[in-house]
């Protein structure tokens, strides 16, 4: 498994730069002696698998159906859900990587490739010009403040949380009443001054498991012994709440966030 991130931001990194993409040139008639055979294996060998996510520059959150695409290679794929993409086969060398996704900056730059990086890859909002469609870009902070259906139901933007804090103190308070998709929240024992509120997959509830999701605030990661207490964090100090599951906590903080990610981002951040 890569045991890297490389993270890249588009599209200013190939401003004032031209890439040139040679074509191969092929011999025709000429029988190869035992060193190019070996260098022909070498060469076969030497392929590696290019994996990663692309993500929103702005918010972080993982862009889905982007067109990942090694134009030299003829390679192309598509991200999924959680914004990841794979691409088998690559030669490990220095290739152009380019990514297209509508409302996003056409990203392209030339990195090298030797598969032992995930290479996480910022993609820019901006307007693309299509003939008889007018496409709005809508900023993330306007975009946080509308009403829930425009986001995951996983992320209370601060729209939300202002009208939630109105009516309850704390993060404990509000995961009582405001339920998040794929876990269930276990609130502090009542009269049990030691007792911590605790998220849990709800798959791993299934199979017995008692394991708390990771807490993450402004980025990060509380050590399991206190992320407890991150529950009674008070109403008016958080800005937005976002909920990773299984697989996209492990695409990120590795074994860890295999149990669930709880994202806190505050006003002190």
């Amino acid at each position: 498994m890569p045991d890297a991130t490389q993270t890249i931001r588009g599209p200013s990194l190939l401003a004032g730069r031209t890439i040139l993409v040679c074509a191969a040139l092929t011999l025709v008639g000429v029988d190869p002696g035992p060193a190019e055979l070996r260098a022909q294996v070498a060469s076969d060998a030497d392929r590696v698998t290019l994996e990663g996510e692309v993500v929103d520059a702005s918010s972080n959150l993982p862009v889905e159906g982007a067109i990942v695409s090694l134009p030299g290679l003829g390679l192309t794929t598509a991200t999924d859900s959680l914004g990841y993409y794979r691409l088998d086969e690559v030669p490990a060398a220095t290739h152009v990587i380019r990514v297209f996704r509508l409302g996003y900056e056409e990203f392209q730059a030339q990195v090298p490739i030797n598969g032992a990086e995930v290479l996480s890859l910022q993609l820019t909002a901006g307007p693309i010009s299509l003939e008889g469609i007018e496409v709005e870009v809508v900023g993330l902070s306007e975009l946080d403040w509308r009403p829930v259906g425009t986001t995951r139901q996983a992320f209370i933007g601060p729209g939300e949380i202002e009208d939630l804090r109105d009516m309850y103190q704390s993060l404990d308070h509000i995961l009582r009443v405001r339920r998040l998709p794929q876990v269930r929240y276990f609130p502090p024992k009542a009269g049990d001054p030691t007792s911590t509120g605790c998220l849990r997959l709800v798959t791993q509830i299934q199979l017995g498991r008692r394991v708390c999701a990771m807490i993450v605030m402004d980025g990060i990661p509380i050590d399991p012994e206190s992320a407890g207490w991150m529950f009674y964090t008070s109403s008016h100090d958080i800005y937005s709440l976002r909920f990773l599951g299984g697989v996209e906590g492990f695409h990120r903080y590795g074994d860890r966030g295999s149990d669930g990610v709880l994202l806190i981002t505050t006003h002190h951040r």
